[in-house]
């Protein structure tokens, strides 16, 4: 994927929620925020992360920003290996008659984000090219697929009207927002 397709995607969050460039500046660099988290990163999230602190998409996806800073790295760091370890106990079920591995086998599932009702979002890493890993969203229940990338993701549950998103959540009267955290506290709140 080159640089325009996802930088135009992160543009139009940002436009969608209203969100000004400069409105936040992360602490980490990204080579040292994959450095910590054993894996390259897609070029879209590194994007969007760079503009956006830890917060909430139409209060649907709940994203950490690990460049906010080391405390955050560490959290999110955290929070992947906890969240590694739930998926890979075989009592929880969740990889029960699908056919994912999970990180670090080659093409395991990665984290990348939340919701507030247990739904966790995945990288399917089973290309050289984080730029191309497709998404996996498991629901606690069920596992749905896009092809991704994760700002196409939160593009189309933003943008969605129905319930033509990867969530299958109907959207029609929720507001397109974004809530960002910082220190544990509310920092922003955007609405367009």
């Amino acid at each position: 994927m080159t640089d325009a397709p996802h930088r135009s995607l992160v543009d139009e969050i940002a436009r969608l929620v209203g969100w000004r460039a400069g409105d936040f500046r992360p602490e980490l660099d990204w080579d040292t925020v994959e450095r910590e988290l054993g894996t390259p990163l897609p070029a879209d999230y590194k994007d969007l992360l760079a503009r956006f602190p830890s917060g909430d998409f139409r209060g649907c996806i709940e994203l950490d920003n690990p460049g906010q800073s080391a405390d955050d790295l560490a959290g999110t760091k955290g929070s992947n290996e906890k969240l590694l370890e739930i998926f890979a106990d075989e009592y929880t079920g969740y990889l029960t008659g699908v056919s994912y591995r999970l990180f670090p086998e080659p093409g395991g599932l990665y984290p990348w984000g939340r919701n507030d009702v247990g739904g966790t979002f995945w990288w399917i890493t089973d290309s050289a090219d984080p730029d191309d890993w497709r998404i996996a969203y498991n629901d606690r229940d069920n596992w749905h697929e896009h092809p991704g990338p994760m700002s196409k993701v939160i593009h189309e549950i933003l943008t969605s009207t129905g319930e033509d998103n990867i969530l299958r959540w109907d959207m029609a009267g929720k507001p397109v927002d974004f809530t960002g955290f910082v220190g544990g506290r509310i920092a922003f709140y955007t609405e367009s």
